[in-house]
């Protein structure tokens, strides 16, 4: 008798799926607003007048160029033709093949204007996400634009102009 109510008992649980632990939803709501990847941006310290003359290679001073009109239209030309790019910018995720967004980005605007490039960040490293214009004659010295909302994650286009730094470095290679 002992066996068949247990029989019975197991018979009716496996039929009814019945589920002996607790019901578990997890759910995570992202409310980080922030659209400059700051940790990007080590030693970039803009100024708040950037007409202000500074120092120049020889010892004088110099006014520093403004950024292009029209750089922004062409980034985002760049951007609409190539949306595949952008989705896999990310090196964390993509690897080397990550760069080919911000390199299509950095070449369109300098068949405009040689003065784009990239900005260097601490120890000689590239930035992956933000652009550099060398308002200089020298390679320190250069606006900085994040052009990627969102880098590692739902990645879009952005033109965020950071500011110039007078001490910022630029290269015309990420290499």
């Amino acid at each position: 008798m002992k066996k068949s109510l247990l029989l019975l008992c197991y018979l009716l649980l496996a039929g009814c799926e019945y589920n002996l632990g607790p019901t578990i939803n997890n759910e995570n709501t992202n409310t980080n607003t922030n659209t400059i990847d700051i940790h990007d941006l080590v030693n970039f310290a803009p100024v708040a007048n950037p007409s202000a003359p500074v120092p120049a290679p020889g010892g004088g001073t110099e006014t520093p160029l403004p950024i292009p009109i029209g750089s922004q239209a062409l980034a985002q030309g760049y951007t609409n033709a190539n949306p595949a790019l952008l989705a896999s910018s990310c090196q964390a995720i993509s690897g080397e093949a990550a760069w080919g967004y911000m390199d299509g980005v950095v070449n369109t605007l300098r068949a405009a204007d040689p003065r784009w490039g990239y900005l260097v960040k601490t120890a000689g490293q590239i930035s992956q996400d933000v652009i550099a214009y060398r308002a200089t004659s020298d390679n320190i010295g250069a606006w900085g634009v994040d052009i990627i909302v969102n880098h590692c994650g739902q990645a879009s286009f952005g033109w965020q102009v950071l500011g110039f730094d007078p001490g910022a470095v630029w290269s015309g290679t990420r290499f």
